[in-house]
């Protein structure tokens, strides 16, 4: 049984270098990409990625599709699985606004502009880790 899911989850995915996503398609059959380390996260219920549209299937993204999302860490033979949702973020105003905070150049603002965000929220999870696995709930509350 994992002590504090929130705390080891947390740190899990903040020093995983990569998360591995799986969804089913539209013809459904299933999907899985390589996302770059998260954007940012709330706890371990929702996790936000900044991807180039054009390296990820978006077709079956119109609203909100059930999914999984994979972080492992290498050394230490340990994971975790967490199932939940993967929809089409929002926020893509908000990151705009920080590019602008920090005075970059257009041409990076250019290239922001064409990126999307995916926001996945987590309801359940299973942690791996010494040969062995147990379950946990996500908690609704963010931290």
């Amino acid at each position: 049984m994992i002590r504090n899911p929130e705390q080891t989850i947390g740190k899990l995915a903040d020093n995983a270098g990569y998360a591995v996503c799986s969804f089913i398609d539209e013809q459904g059959y299933p999907e899985t990409q390589t996302l770059p380390q998260p954007l940012r996260r709330e706890g371990i219920r929702e996790f936000l990625f900044d991807i180039d549209p054009t390296a990820f299937a978006l077709t079956p993204l119109t609203g909100s599709c059930p999914a999984s999302l994979y972080f492992m860490d290498q050394r230490f033979y340990r994971g975790v699985c967490l199932k939940g949702w993967l929809m089409l973020g929002d926020e893509r105003e908000e990151i705009l606004e920080d590019a602008g905070e920090n005075e970059k150049e257009t041409t990076e603002t250019t290239e922001l502009e064409k990126r999307v965000i995916l926001k996945f929220t987590a309801e359940s999870g299973r942690y791996y880790s010494h040969f062995q696995s147990s379950d946990f709930p996500v908690s609704e509350e963010k931290l």
